[in-house]
């Protein structure tokens, strides 16, 4: 008989990635991305991404309302998960501010949006 590990669903704050820019101590939960396209070490949620780093939210029902309204682009295709995972050359496109944003690797926060033109 194998031995469970426990709960694969939920990540605490202590354990996120390191370069995820969230308040370590301000609640006991955060996002764990769902699988996709870019590995858990590799990549940052789009709920915290919409909330903590661009600031179009303050909350996290105000960011899966951004969503669900289908606000948010990634790569051409509307994401409406608050859960997926952005990683690496992602291009994000915010639809109301007509801005665009590539996720590129940055020497010390590891991955970093750059303003990017519409093409």
């Amino acid at each position: 008989m194998k031995e469970t590990r426990g709960s694969l669903r939920h990540l605490t704050r202590a354990k996120a990635p390191w370069y995820w820019p969230i308040l370590r101590k301000e609640s006991r939960w955060t996002i764990k991305p769902s699988p996709g396209p870019h590995p858990l070490r590799r990549c940052i949620p789009l709920g915290i991404l919409v909330r903590d780093i661009l600031g179009y939210a303050s909350s996290m029902r105000e960011t899966r309302r951004v969503l669900s309204e289908g606000k948010i682009e990634i790569d051409g295709k509307t994401v409406r998960d608050y859960k997926y995972p952005v990683g690496l050359m992602d291009v994000i496109h915010v639809k109301p501010t007509n801005e665009y944003f590539r996720i590129l690797p940055h020497p010390q926060k590891f991955l970093w949006l750059h303003p990017i033109k519409e093409s």
